[in-house]
């Protein structure tokens, strides 16, 4: 179950606490690139940290702004 997510990009808002931050580490424990946006950008950049520099990217992002969303 370790490679479920090989190959796989995912992302995962709201990534830097709580739900968001347990599935992002749960995608990128099962081989995902994860691409983590959270609009907390001491929090994100703080748990990002945490994940491997080669799979995982991080944005922030207000996900109720459509730009923001545009942007990302």
């Amino acid at each position: 179950m370790a490679d479920r997510f090989e190959g796989k990009v995912v992302i995962v808002t709201g990534a830097a606490s709580g739900i968001g931050e347990a599935t992002a580490r749960r995608f990128a424990a099962e081989g995902a690139k994860v691409a983590l946006v959270d609009r907390n950008r001491s929090a994100l950049e703080k748990v990002a940290k945490q994940f491997p520099i080669d799979r995982t990217l991080s944005h922030v992002a207000d996900v109720s702004d459509s730009s923001a969303v545009d942007e990302m």
